[in-house]
């Protein structure tokens, strides 16, 4: 029986058409080379792709990049500039294509038109691993008139020189612009002021930090000030002190 079994399973095999079972491995093996080489094409895909993204990165960084620079100008030649903003200071390229144009009427002007301590604006291109400046113009405009800065300063008088006083080692000198007020003081001046008196003043100050002008101040008498004393009520003389007969000398 198990004889009979092994033989028709072998006569089976014999019957199977021999190109079917090629053909089957064929498409297997076809279908294995196509998703290889699709994956092969994603991947070149891909690395094309980073290849792309690499060389604009690349690109963009060596591309030169607009800027302006502005400040006083404190070298001067032929091909460079200097200029000092704030403690900072700037490197200027010049070239035969760069134009000087001062800003008021648009006049064009040469390089022995610049002088030291002008305030331009320089604008040009940045080169990349550099901070200097190839300049296309450089613009001639005033410089910037720098903001008003106040300060209220406070404290006792300890030095008075004529119309100079001082506060705290501050030294403020007293103009005919200075606004002067002291308390229960009519028509107030410097003849007036006292040491330890309390000073509280409104000054404007300069780019250095000093006292350019002092605007206005206030005094609150000290002791030694005689507006500081409280008037008395001083007994006025009556009828009853003036002088009688009897208070009288005869000779």
């Amino acid at each position: 029986m198990k004889k009979l079994i092994i033989l028709t399973i072998l006569s089976l095999l014999i019957l199977i058409p021999s190109p079917l079972i090629a053909n089957e491995a064929s498409e297997s093996s076809n279908s294995e080379s196509l998703t290889n080489k699709i994956k092969e094409k994603l991947q070149e895909t891909a690395e094309e792709g980073l290849d792309n993204i690499r060389n604009e990165i690349v690109s963009k960084s060596k591309t030169p990049k607009k800027k302006a620079f502005i400040g006083n100008l404190k070298s001067i030649n032929e091909s460079n500039l200097t200029l000092e903003y704030k403690s900072q200071v700037f490197k200027v390229t010049l070239d035969e294509n760069t134009d000087i144009i001062k800003s008021s009427g648009s006049k064009t002007l040469t390089i022995d038109d610049l002088s030291i301590d002008d305030f331009v604006i320089a604008m040009g291109f940045v080169l990349p691993d550099t901070d200097d400046l190839i300049a296309h113009r450089i613009l001639l405009i005033s410089a910037p008139k720098p903001s008003i800065s106040r300060q209220l300063l406070s404290g006792k008088i300890n030095e008075i020189d004529g119309n100079k006083i001082s506060i705290d080692s501050k030294s403020l000198v007293i103009t005919a612009k200075t606004n002067l007020k002291i308390k229960d003081v009519e028509d107030p001046k410097v003849e007036d002021l006292e040491l330890d008196d309390n000073l509280f003043a409104i000054v404007t100050l300069d780019q250095n930090g000093d006292i350019n002008l002092i605007k206005q101040i206030l005094i609150l008498p000290g002791k030694n000030n005689p507006a500081a004393l409280q008037p008395t009520n001083a007994t006025t003389a009556t009828d009853s002190a003036t002088a009688t007969d009897s208070a009288t000398l005869e000779e």
